[in-house]
């Protein structure tokens, strides 16, 4: 935990950003979490009609979550460093599908990207072929986000900010079957 004196010499600078985007890298969504900011410190963003479209809307979201919880994500980073500093991650072979990045940046002097295509296929009950041996580095960085991603979800993160594939908008009718 940080003390107050260490509280109030944190800089801005975002710890962790998870984007959504399909096979032609338009976005979907994207999370920032930020450290260093009072108010506000999670921002997320949805394109309700990803691409070039002119009719594209865009939802936002900015919500304020504690110290702690900031705190509880950075950890969760730091005690996956190893998973944090992946260079290259295995390849699913699934046709289209999406992109998947992942920015851990837990300590100032420590920031990795990541990039995934289709890291839902890592999911145990997926049916995917994945190129590449076991144990799956893919596997370790979505255990990875679901820790991070859970936090997010308790504290009012909405799941379509943190979904791992894009699921169009439902009909009405069928909302209500659900």
């Amino acid at each position: 935990m940080l003390s107050q004196n260490t509280k109030e010499s944190v800089k801005e600078r975002r710890i962790f950003r998870y984007t959504l985007a399909d096979a032609w890298e338009y976005t979907i969504s994207q999370v920032d979490v930020m450290e260093g900011v009072e108010k506000g410190n999670v921002r997320c963003l949805y394109f309700n009609t990803p691409g070039m479209h002119a009719d594209t809307n865009v939802d936002s979201l900015i919500i304020t979550i504690s110290q702690n919880y900031i705190d509880m994500i950075k950890n969760a980073m730091l005690s996956h460093l190893d998973v944090c500093r992946y260079k290259e991650i295995e390849f699913p072979m699934v046709l289209d599908g999406f992109i998947n990045t992942f920015e851990f940046a837990p300590k100032e002097s420590f920031s990795n990207i990541i990039t995934v295509f289709n890291i839902f296929a890592f999911r145990d009950a997926a049916n995917v072929g994945i190129v590449g041996n076991p144990p799956y580095k893919g596997k370790e960085v979505l255990k990875l986000y679901d820790d991070i991603s859970k936090i997010l979800s308790d504290n009012g993160v909405d799941q379509k900010y943190l979904s791992l594939d894009y699921q169009l908008p439902r009909r009405p009718e069928e909302r209500l079957k659900k």
